[in-house]
């Protein structure tokens, strides 16, 4: 597969975060919408996750080397594995508030959703310039 395709396909999957992301914030009062676009969004992290697989695998065994957090390769891993925590607990605590059939006195779900949208528009606005032409590795 060719850099081009291979490029398309990770703007495809950041798209899909951004568009996912914004429609359930939107849609935050339908919760049918909300949900079905919410476990949309997972999907599109798992895909993220599973494209760069093999970076990922290596920069994990990185992160118990505090000395390090401050290369580039780390702050990588860190905001893979901050993706991969604040999703799981969103999608969590969003099983918790419906079990519930209403949200939890601490607001999780809104809490993790509203880190993870910051933690989103900060990571597409760093790499603005890169998110078009960036390969899988």
């Amino acid at each position: 597969m060719g850099h081009t395709s291979l490029a398309a396909k990770r703007w495809f999957v950041h798209l899909g975060l951004i568009v996912t992301t914004v429609v359930s914030l939107v849609f935050e009062f339908v919760l049918t919408v909300h949900v079905v676009i919410g476990l949309l969004f997972i999907a599109f992290v798992a895909a993220h996750l599973l494209q760069r697989r093999r970076a990922t695998i290596a920069l994990a065994r990185r992160l118990p080397r505090v000395a390090t957090w401050a290369r580039r390769a780390s702050r990588m891993a860190l905001a893979d594995t901050t993706l991969l925590v604040l999703t799981l607990a969103m999608l969590l605590s969003g099983f918790v508030d419906v079990g519930l059939g209403h949200p939890t006195r601490i607001r999780w779900h809104a809490i993790s959703g509203v880190v993870l949208t910051v933690l989103l528009v900060v990571h597409t606005l760093r790499r603005r310039h890169r998110l078009t032409s960036s390969a899988i590795r």
